[in-house]
């Protein structure tokens, strides 16, 4: 091969050769900058972090009691902001008709976990999403009052 044709081959390779380190060196600081944006996201967002793992957890009654007439409810009402479950703990020594009830309202669609019977005591999960949401505690007693000690947990 003449000494001209080298000459060309040695100068392809310098040019193949800065434009990879140039690519490189792009690569590397964009990395970084990315990596400071992720990061700086993970420490602002720490609180996101626990609510979409549903670790927060907000006693909304705690151990009241309540008192209702034959085949009647009684009601609580929440103002829920986050996607999550409400646990709803139930106990009554006075009848074992009694039953829970969980209605929530999101952007006006309706859901309803039906009635779902605890006896005389028993313990109701159920998810929420945002908005209104209320518990019914209710007594399917024909003739006679009852009455129960509530306790509901939102986890969101």
């Amino acid at each position: 091969m003449k000494a001209s044709a080298w000459k060309w081959v040695a100068i392809a390779f310098i040019v193949l050769f800065a434009i990879v380190a140039l690519f490189a060196v792009m690569f590397y600081y964009g990395y970084n900058a990315v990596s400071s944006s992720l990061q700086s996201c993970e420490s602002s967002s720490s609180g996101w972090v626990s609510v979409v793992n549903l670790e927060n957890t907000t006693t909304l009654v705690n151990d009241q009691t309540v008192s209702e007439p034959a085949g009647s409810t009684y009601d609580f009402n929440f103002n829920i902001q986050y996607a999550g479950y409400i646990e709803v703990e139930v106990s009554s020594s006075t009848t074992s008709n009694t039953y829970v009830e969980v209605y929530g309202v999101y952007n006006d669609w309706p859901y309803s976990s039906g009635w779902i019977s605890v006896g005389s005591g028993g313990t109701v999960y159920f998810p929420v999403v945002p908005g209104t949401v209320t518990v019914y505690i209710g007594n399917t007693n024909s003739f006679s009052g009852a009455t129960q000690t509530v306790s509901v947990v939102y986890y969101y």
